[in-house]
Order: structure tokens, then sequence, then C-alpha cells
């Protein structure tokens, strides 16, 4: 059966609760951290989500200034989605929508670089030129 995907960067039609419970509990990046700190997160970034029947099976968001630099970050798929292609199109959908086209991209992964690379996300040429200040938590 085909189902049908539909891809939105509507922040109202976003469930809070399903991207709360990944992030903070399923993930290796985001683990513990708060739905007060996930919902200020959507507020202050470009979100996608991936939907079928209305329900939300896959989410990525992006910090951007919409002309030079944008972040992407935070996407998953829900596991019984995985394999299906929905990450592959979310990421289409993300990286060419209108207000992206200008912008250089960065995101960081531990598991999924053979997918970004197919999106043509390359390792950076010189790491030690970039430098990270990490949050007091």
């Amino acid at each position: 059966m085909n189902t049908s995907i539909t891809i939105s960067n509507d922040i109202r039609a976003l469930d809070l609760e399903i991207i709360h419970d990944y992030l903070a509990n399923q993930s290796y990046w985001a683990q513990g951290r708060t739905m007060a700190q996930v919902q200020q997160s959507l507020e202050h970034s470009m979100c996608f989500g991936a939907y079928v029947n209305g329900e939300l099976i896959a989410f990525a968001r992006v910090i951007t200034d919409t002309v030079v630099f944008a972040y992407l970050l935070d996407v998953f798929v829900l596991e019984n989605h995985q394999g299906k292609g929905v990450g592959k199109q979310l990421l289409s959908h993300i990286l060419n929508h209108e207000k992206l086209q200008t912008v250089n991209w960065l995101l960081r992964t531990n598991d999924a670089a053979a997918l970004y690379e197919k999106f043509g996300f390359q390792v950076i040429d010189a790491p030690e030129t970039y430098l990270r200040k990490s949050a007091l938590i």
C-alpha cells in the first residue's frame, strides 16, 4: 500500500508531544531536553513535519537567517516509518524550500552521513578552523 506523505512547515500542525518524546527519550543528541526547551526551540526555528493522514511521522528544524546560513538539526523519522524514503522526502522538501535557496548549510550527525551526502553535504574541509562554545547546562 502506497501511503501519501504530506510535508508542511506550519508550526501549528506539529505534535509537540511526539517531538518532545522522540528528542528527549529516543535521540542520542537531545536526551533529557525538557518540554519547555523543545517548545522554545520550535518557536525560534523553521520547522518541518511529515505527515500521514494528519499524523506526524517525521520532523526536522532549521535555524537560519534565510540569506547566508542554515543549520539543520533535530531530524528524525519515527521508527515504524523508517526505511520507506520519508527522510529523503523531508530533506528534499527542506533543501528546495524557496526561502532557503541562497544559504550555506551546516549539520552534525553521528550516524547518517551517507544520507546527507546524497543531498550534497560534505565533510568540512578544515574542521580545525571551526570553533564551538558549549552551553554551561
